[in-house]
This record gives C-alpha cells, sequence and structure tokens, in this order.
C-alpha cells in the first residue's frame, strides 16, 4: 500500500479586475508559489488580485489537479489487474495499492510533470501500511488487531499534530478570554472549537482522543479560574466536570463519538 502526498503548493489565482471592480474577460491564469512574480499588460485602471492560502484555494488545486483524476480514470489504474485507487483532496492525495507502488508512484509523477508540479521528496513516500501507519488530512491511518474480535481492521484517528494544534488554540482562546464574561468564554469561544474539530474527526475511532481533548479544556479552564481568583490548588474541588457542563454549558466533545459497526458510523441523514 503507498502513501503519496503531493507538494502543498498553493496554486496563486491571477484575477483581472476592470475599472469597476467587476472580473474581467481575462482567463484565470495559475501558477507555483516558487515561480517569478507575474507580470501583466493590462491597461493602467485594472486591478490584480493573488489569492494565496484563501478559501477558493482548494477549489483552484481541484481545477488544475483534475487532469491527474482524469488520466488515472483512463488508464484505469483503479481497476483490476491494477487496483491502485487514488485518494485526493484540493493538492494532497495518497495512492493506495497492493502491489507495484514505485510503477505508480512514477505514473503520478509524469502527470504532474506535465503540470509543471514537482512532488515534496520530504512529505512524499512510500509505506506498507499493515506494518506502520501513514498520515493524511489530519488523520492517522493505522492496521491493528481488534481488541474486541482480534481480527485485523484499520483504525483512522486524529495525528499527534492535529491534537496538539487544537490544545492550542483551546489554550490561547483562554489564555486572551481570563478578563472575558464567562458564558461568552465557554460559549462563544471554547465551544466553536470544540464541536468543529469533533465533527471533522467524528467519524473515526477517535473516543479516546475526544476524551483527552475534553478533559484538557476543563483543566485549562480550571487553571484560568485559579489564577484568576487567587485559590490554591488545582481547582478540581471547586469546579469540577459537571460544574462546567450542566451549569454554564460547555460543549460535550465525547458526545460527538460514533460507535458500533460501520454502517452506524458512517451512516448520513437522509434530508427529509
Amino acid at each position: 500500500m503507498a502513501s503519496v502526498s503531493l507538494l502543498r503548493v498553493t496554486p496563486c489565482a491571477v484575477i483581472s479586475l476592470n475599472n469597476e471592480g467587476k472580473l474581467s474577460d481575462a482567463p484565470i491564469r495559475m501558477t507555483r508559489l516558487e515561480a517569478a512574480p507575474v507580470k501583466t499588460q493590462a491597461p493602467a485602471y485594472a486591478k490584480v488580485c493573488t489569492i494565496v492560502c484563501g478559501v477558493i484555494s482548494p477549489l483552484l488545486a481541484n481545477l488544475y489537479l483534475h487532469w491527474l483524476d482524469s488520466t488515472w480514470e483512463k488508464k484505469a489504474f483503479g481497476k483490476r489487474p491494477h487496483d491502485a485507487h487514488i485518494v485526493r483532496y484540493a493538492d494532497d492525495f495518497v495512492i493506495l495499492c497492493s502491489k507495484r507502488p514505485e510503477f505508480y508512484l512514477d505514473q503520478a509523477k509524469k502527470v504532474l510533470d506535465r503540470l509543471g508540479l514537482t512532488l515534496n521528496a520530504k512529505k512524499t513516500w512510500i509505506v506498507n501500511a499493515m506494518k506502520e501507519p501513514f498520515d493524511f488530512l489530519g488523520h492517522r491511518f493505522a492496521v491493528q488487531p481488534s481488541k474486541v474480535t482480534g481480527e485485523l481492521k484499520t483504525f483512522y484517528y486524529p495525528t499527534p499534530k492535529a491534537m496538539k494544534s487544537v490544545k492550542q488554540k483551546i489554550r490561547d482562546v483562554v489564555r486572551k478570554g481570563q478578563h472575558w464574561d464567562w458564558p461568552t468564554l465557554v460559549k462563544e469561544k471554547v465551544n466553536p472549537i470544540l464541536r468543529g474539530w469533533g465533527n471533522y474527526f467524528k467519524t473515526g475511532n477517535s473516543r479516546k482522543h475526544f476524551l483527552s481533548i475534553a478533559n484538557y479544556t476543563i483543566w485549562t479552564l480550571c487553571i484560568m479560574l485559579r489564577k484568576k481568583h487567587k485559590k490554591r490548588g488545582k481547582g478540581w474541588r471547586d469546579h469540577p466536570s459537571s460544574w462546567f457542563y450542566d451549569y454554564h454549558g460547555l460543549f460535550k466533545l465525547y458526545s460527538l463519538s460514533v460507535t458500533g459497526d460501520e454502517g452506524s458510523r458512517y451512516a448520513r441523514p437522509v434530508p427529509s
């Protein structure tokens, strides 16, 4: 099984605007971040906007890398006898195969060469997923025995980097909000972080990770309250978990954990 990560290049979209601030008929051009500054022959009244790391970046990456998906489908690499499936989100992708990983990696490189892109050697590697885990889109994928049946299954959960990142966000918002109104801090600052992060990882095997982040959040809030009111100790006795959840509306992150078989884990509600 091969795990390939594409160079995290955020395409720059150079969009020409006319003097009324509207899009002109000029085509959208895309260039790599390493490229030299784009020189235009536009009239003096035209404005040029360069979008880097913006909300449109994933869309632009999909437009540019659609050629890779089309080539993969045209050569039928995802079907037998190849069974080499490419999974891509914007400019990150993995190739899942059971044999000849070097061949499929080379095929992907050829397509990217035609697009003027290169792979980041530090983020591109081949891994045997049966022996070691790999990370993709904030998840760590690992094949290991089930604690219930003992059978080998694929588990996925937040990476250590994702855990560290959300802890940092909670720590920063609590530190900055120690002088805010308490309901504002909990319901408008902390809860959105927990809810957004939890919804992203809830379909994985993340229950223990959710409990860890929930405990960390309470621990961080307790320290803030202890320092704010100049109390001794860690504050667990005065502010147990129920005090935050039942009386102040702290979001219960572990309530998002999905358990049961795969059918219930990946089931999506049908709109009425």
